[in-house]
Formats: structure tokens, C-alpha cells, sequence
């Protein structure tokens, strides 16, 4: 008895010392883990994965794979997210059914709000914006010449002629001028409401970066956000230019006392339109 009273000691010493060694090798791997959790929550979700990649190399648990498409997840990067969740059902064999089913309903979700960013790109994309009548159009080869509108000299303007330019040459560019600052109004418009969300989309970066204040929905909502600043970056700048232009043609329609505006018909097999003619 004596002998396993001594042996039962030893062993309680042998595992005391032993012990703290233990911890201390254990501790960096858990602050290195804390460490890419919380830059993943901060949104600098490649120093989070990078933290989980070397921890990777150097333990060669499966888990940190998966937890790198957390990371991803986390921060809306959806198609890297479901790459890292693709590799860790690859990368153990011994998963549960449990562990699959996880990774799996993951990669799911991912791919709805892959989809769900699509849509909502394709609604935000504005409607293509009519080119500025700078040039006629060219009529094409096949198509009758059309039917000039320039009374004769000789005889009565036609009624058609009349109503093609009704009002004196010092005012035939005023419909120009209306049409130039109408359209530059809404260029302006939607410049300012682009720098308003691009002051949104600042505002909840902020707060994103702030501890505890990582939401999926938010980084969400930011992104769409993003995106229809930029589309309203484009459109307004398009309005401003296309404004300027017709603003200036009228200018010059109106300082011409020769200037002239007239609609002409134009017919070809299967279309039919209109072409303006001017001289300015």
C-alpha cells in the first residue's frame, strides 16, 4: 500500500508540472483565434482569414477552414465563403452528419444572397438614356428619299411647313434652352442624391468598424447603397452634359436669324420615323 501511495504521488507531481507547459503552448493558438475573430467581426475580413490560414498550416485542422468562410460570410464575400466551405467538406472525411448539414446550409444562404445582390443590381441599373441630337441620323440606303418640307418660293408653305417652325428665328432655340436646363436639373438632382448615400454608405462603415456593431444586414443594406451612389454618379453626370449640349444648340439656333428646324419623315421596308433637320 505504502507503494501505490508513493506512485499516485509522483503521478499528481508529474501532472502538476506538466501543466502549466501545456497551457502555455495552447494559449497563443486561442489568442491567435480571438485575434481573426474579432478583425472578422471589424470587416478586415483578410486579416481574419490570414490568421486562419497560417493557423491552418501549422495544425492542419479542418475547423479553421471552415471558419474561414464564416469569416467571408460575415463580411458579404459570398463566392470566397463558399469556396472555404466546398474545401472543408473535402478536407475531412470524418465529419459528422451534423457538421455536413452545417457547412452545407451555409453554402445555401450564401448562394441566395449571391442571388438576391443580383437582382437587386439589375433593378438599380437605370434605363438607357436617349443619345443627344447632336447629328441626324442617317437615312438608310434602302429607303426612299424622303419628302422634302421646304415651301417653294413660288407657291403657299404647306400646312406641314407651318407647323414645323411656327415661331420667329429669334425665338426657334427656346424649345432647346427649356429642354437643356430641364434635363441638366435632373443631372443635378441626381448627383446630390448620390452624395447624400455616398454619406450613408460612409456613416455605416463607421459604425460597422465600431466593436459589437458588426451586422449582416447592414453590410447588406451599405452595398446596395454603394451601388446605386455610383449609378447615380452616372446618370446625373450624363444629364449634366446632355443639358449643356441642347442648352447651347439652342443658343445658336436662337443667335441665327437663318436658323431653321424641320421634322421629315423617313420610311424603310418594316420602320418608320422621323428625322430633324436644321441648320444652325
Amino acid at each position: 500500500m505504502a507503494h501505490f501511495g508513493s506512485s499516485l504521488f509522483l503521478g499528481l507531481v508529474v501532472v502538476v508540472l506538466a501543466s502549466p507547459a501545456s497551457a502555455e503552448k495552447v494559449k497563443p493558438k486561442t489568442a491567435r483565434e480571438k485575434a481573426a475573430q474579432k478583425a472578422c467581426a471589424l470587416g478586415d475580413y483578410q486579416k481574419g482569414v490570414d490568421i486562419l490560414a497560417d493557423l491552418f498550416v501549422e495544425t492542419d485542422d479542418p475547423n479553421l477552414v471552415f471558419n474561414q468562410g464564416r469569416c467571408y460570410q460575415q463580411n458579404s464575400r459570398y463566392e470566397q465563403a463558399i469556396a472555404r466551405f466546398q474545401e472543408y467538406l473535402r478536407k475531412d472525411d470524418n465529419l459528422s452528419e451534423n457538421d455536413k448539414a452545417d457547412a452545407e446550409r451555409r453554402i445555401r444562404e450564401c448562394e441566395a444572397s449571391l442571388a438576391k445582390a443580383a437582382k437587386a443590381a439589375q433593378a438599380a441599373q437605370p434605363p438607357a438614356a436617349a443619345p443627344a441630337p447632336v447629328a441626324p441620323a442617317e437615312t438608310p440606303a434602302t429607303a426612299p428619299a424622303p419628302a422634302t418640307l421646304t415651301p417653294d418660293v413660288s407657291t403657299k408653305p404647306s400646312p406641314v411647313a407651318q407647323q414645323a417652325n411656327p415661331q420667329p428665328a429669334g425665338q426657334s432655340g427656346s424649345g432647346f434652352r427649356t429642354a437643356g436646363i430641364v434635363t441638366a436639373a435632373v443631372g443635378g438632382a441626381a448627383l446630390v442624391a448620390s452624395v447624400v448615400m455616398n454619406l450613408k454608405v460612409n456613416g455605416m462603415a463607421s459604425d460597422l468598424q465600431k466593436t459589437n456593431g458588426y451586422d449582416a444586414g447592414k453590410v447588406s443594406d451599405r452595398n446596395t447603397y454603394e451601388t446605386l451612389g455610383w449609378v447615380g454618379y452616372g446618370v446625373g453626370a450624363a444629364c449634366v452634359a446632355t443639358g449643356a449640349v441642347l442648352y447651347y444648340l439652342g443658343i445658336r439656333s436662337g443667335a441665327s436669324e437663318s436658323a431653321s428646324v424641320a421634322f421629315v419623315p423617313a420610311f424603310a421596308p418594316g420602320q418608320a420615323g422621323a428625322v430633324l433637320k436644321g441648320a444652325f
